[in-house]
């Protein structure tokens, strides 16, 4: 009984990991009046988008590689993994075409960051949202 109620636990902690690393949003400065959809969110993250409607430069932020709102980022958002999305930076950069986000270690960091930065774009859990910047999609 007690390997049984072991393996339902790692069986439902599965389950639920994926639904809570895919709990993130896209956020931008709160005085940020461009219009961005998802198509314009991953022409950023591909280094195909290099200044706002408005000619600011984007600064785009990321988070480390092994966090889950990156991974779970990359695929939602962008639809590739995160492998994909380092490698396509690295080619990126190397080629001169663009210089990849910024990575920050925490959602804190990216949302101080977004915050004070009005041409800023970056992702974090939702449930770290709060008043100082504006979600643009989940």
């Amino acid at each position: 009984m007690k390997t049984l109620n072991t393996t339902v636990l790692v069986l439902c902690l599965l389950v639920a990991a994926p639904a809570m690393a895919s709990d993130v949003a896209v956020i931008v400065n709160k005085g940020n009046g461009n219009a961005v959809d998802k198509a314009l969110v991953a022409k950023i993250y591909f280094g195909e988008a290099k200044s706002w409607s408005d000619g600011s430069a984007i600064v785009a932020y990321d988070l480390p590689e092994e966090k889950p709102e990156r991974a779970s980022f990359s695929t939602d958002h962008l639809g590739k993994s995160v492998s994909n999305m380092k490698a396509l930076a690295s080619r990126n950069m190397f080629s001169g075409k663009a210089v990849p986000p910024k990575e920050l270690s925490s959602d804190d960091e990216v949302k101080k960051s977004v915050a004070a930065n009005k041409a800023a774009i970056g992702y974090i859990r939702t449930s770290s949202v709060d008043d100082t910047v504006k979600v643009i999609l989940k």
